[in-house]
């Protein structure tokens, strides 16, 4: 405020108006003016941002609200000839684990890394580092509103300024947060993160409660508590001020954004453990998984079934309840798969860390249920996931999780021309359809695929931008182009 508007509030303040009446009523039309100049510049700021952040290209792990896993971007399907650069730690491959990509609207690059975040450019040259060690970072990273969010292992929800990487603030919300593959998500002025990691769980240690942060400052607004431990926690915005999510045992949540309260909940299996996470359709439908055997995970096999199930959104309601072969450890992406009507489920299945066990991706028809392609997978190789045996050394001697030990598949995520690109285990990136119809993706024309000779983290979902496509593996940063 101009140091004449603090006279005239003086005035006001000690009855001066009367004897200044004059004075200060040419003053007090300055400072209207100069009330009502700064409310238009804070107007068009808040524009300027809402602009922003509807701009970028790939704002979180799962992509943009409200349309989640799908891009309205091509990306290559020649995968294999279309790599353009690649990056991994300049001390060696193997010296952090990657988690997770977003993309801006100039299309820089933002990556989670367990020894921190880091920003390239479209062309791969480094813009800036921000370093969490001795703490390590396990989820996506989500940009709002000018800034990165992320949390870390000791328990601290942290947001960055995206030009520069310097902290905007930090905020303890915890003793520990898990070492598990989430998502950190913000929408509507509000961090979701998932914290309070401890036993006990179906699962060992695992995260209690959830958490919603001003996004803007940090501060705690409300902490929720749900019936079981979250784990792979994806919060996913429903229009309206509320978001969905899952427990490890596949029960749907709907929680109010502001307050955290509880809209209702639905569905799960107790005693049971997935590796998976939830999706929101746009079709008012929220997707969950879980596994049917119960713990311990040793009795879990490549065989033992899972449930795929739709709710929802308005009130819990099940929908319709789908069997899988194989279990669902992962989140589903929900979109337009090419060369089929209406939208469809895309459901990565594998039972991770498996020596000879077989992963397969099945498409579900979103609104019965039904089965419409699969894809027949690689099978699991060698004792560990493809890169974790390489750099247990090295990974030891930079004071980062000695393996990655993700997901059976990375989250799937489909481009605009119905495309779906995942990554598996064994290290394999891949871009599949079903061009002929006859149910399996299969032959050249169908199924492309590039070796990053990694596993990938359940957080790593494929980022889609115009005319590119970053992923990551458990080690590595690769970006295709058109």
């Amino acid at each position: 405020m101009s140091r004449k508007c603090r006279v005239l509030n003086m005035a006001l303040w000690t009855g001066l108006v009367l004897s200044l009446k004059g004075k200060l009523a040419s003053a007090q039309t300055e400072c209207d003016a100069e009330r009502a100049g700064l409310s238009m510049l804070q107007a068009h700021l808040a524009k300027e941002r809402n602009v922003d952040r509807s701009r970028y290209h790939w704002a979180s792990g799962r992509g943009n609200f409200p349309n989640y896993s799908v891009s309205p971007h091509p990306a290559p399907f020649k995968v294999g000839g279309s790599l353009a650069w690649k990056w991994h730690h300049p001390l060696g491959r193997f010296a952090t684990l990657t988690f997770g990509t977003a993309i801006d609207a100039d299309s820089n690059i933002y990556l989670s890394a367990a020894d921190g975040i880091r920003k390239f450019d479209p062309h791969g040259v480094t813009l800036w580092e921000y370093s969490t060690l001795p703490a390590w970072v396990y989820n996506a990273p989500a940009l709002y509103d000018g800034m990165v969010h992320s949390s870390d292992t000791d328990g601290y929800v942290f947001a960055l300024d995206m030009q520069t990487g310097k902290q905007v603030w930090r905020t303890r919300v915890a003793e520990s947060i898990g070492q598990d593959n989430g998502f950190s998500m913000a929408h509507a002025g509000v961090v979701v993160a998932a914290c309070d990691w401890r036993k006990p769980s179906n699962f060992d240690k695992a995260n209690h409660k959830i958490k919603g942060l001003n996004a803007s400052t940090g501060e705690e607004l409300w902490t929720f508590e749900p019936d079981t431990p979250v784990w792979n926690f994806l919060p996913l915005f429903v229009e309206g001020g509320s978001f969905v999510f899952q427990d490890m045992t596949g029960k749907a949540y709907r929680v109010k954004l502001d307050t955290g309260t509880l809209v209702w909940k639905a569905g799960g299996l107790e005693g049971t453990w997935t590796d998976g996470s939830a999706a929101l359709g746009p079709n008012g439908l929220v997707y969950t998984v879980h596994n049917v055997h119960p713990m311990p995970i040793t009795e879990i096999s490549e065989y033992s079934p899972g449930n795929l199930s739709a709710f929802n959104v308005s009130d819990g309601e099940l929908v319709w309840s789908a069997v899988t072969p194989r279990p669902p450890n992962n989140a589903p992406a929900i979109g337009h798969v090419k060369n089929l009507p209406g939208l469809s489920v895309v459901m990565p299945l594998c039972q991770q860390v498996r020596p000879g066990s077989t992963c397969d991706v099945e498409v579900y028809d979103a609104e019965t249920g039904s089965l419409r392609w699969i894809f027949h997978g690689p099978t699991q190789t060698g004792l560990l996931q493809a890169g974790d045996a390489e750099g247990i050394a090295m990974r030891t001697s930079h004071g980062i999780p000695t393996f990655c030990l993700p997901n059976g598949w990375s989250a799937p995520a489909i481009d605009s021309e119905g495309t779906v690109f995942v990554g598996n285990e064994e290290g394999i990136f891949y871009a599949l359809r079903d061009l002929d119809g006859d149910g399996v993706a299969f032959g050249d024309d169908e199924v492309a695929l590039y070796d990053t000779r990694a596993a990938f983290a359940g957080s790593s979902s494929p980022a889609i931008a115009p005319g590119l496509l970053a992923v990551a593996s458990c080690d590595s940063l690769f970006v295709f182009e058109t």
